[in-house]
């Protein structure tokens, strides 16, 4: 998928999360071996209303989750162009290991997170990742984790 047609990305559409757990915004490019993506840290999200109530903070799990989505956009999008399908990837992207995780500035409601995310390697079903979060030029975070493809299963419904 070429860096141009990034801005054109639906992140709803490519990932399987949904509001309130949709955490990329927009696409702003992707490489063969990685994205650049942003989350609009909404003033209302609830979860300030109990983190640290009055001074709020993005918590960092949040932070390393958009990470994780962000990844997961490259990983679809890589295995598309790969296979020129859009049914290429048959599986989800999960967490299966965090390897190094550094916070160095507090992210506050209504500030942008701006993601780098890398594909450093890959083996099977796994891919190995880094992430590097700014907002407006200042290093937020550096992540190093690993994202396997797990085998979607449909669940099996009985009829009466």
């Amino acid at each position: 998928m070429e860096s141009d047609q990034a801005p054109a990305l639906d992140p709803a559409a490519i990932l399987p999360h949904a509001d309130p757990f949709l955490l990329v915004t927009r696409v702003l490019e992707l490489q063969p071996d990685g994205a650049t993506c942003e989350w609009d840290v909404a003033e209302d999200l609830d979860i300030f209303r109990g983190h640290f109530p009055g001074n709020p903070i993005l918590p960092g799990v949040y932070i390393s989750e958009h990470c994780f989505q962000s990844a997961a956009i490259a990983i679809y999008c890589a295995a598309t162009e790969k296979s020129d399908s859009t049914e290429s990837m048959t599986g989800t992207p999960v967490l299966v290991r965090i390897e190094d995780a550094r916070f160095k500035r507090m992210v506050r409601p209504g500030e942008t997170l701006h993601t780098q995310v890398k594909i450093t390697d890959a083996l099977a079903n796994a891919r190995w990742c880094s992430a590097v979060v700014r907002v407006e030029g200042e290093l937020v975070a550096r992540l190093k984790f690993v994202l396997a493809i797990a085998e979607e299963t449909k669940e099996e419904t009985s009829t009466p």
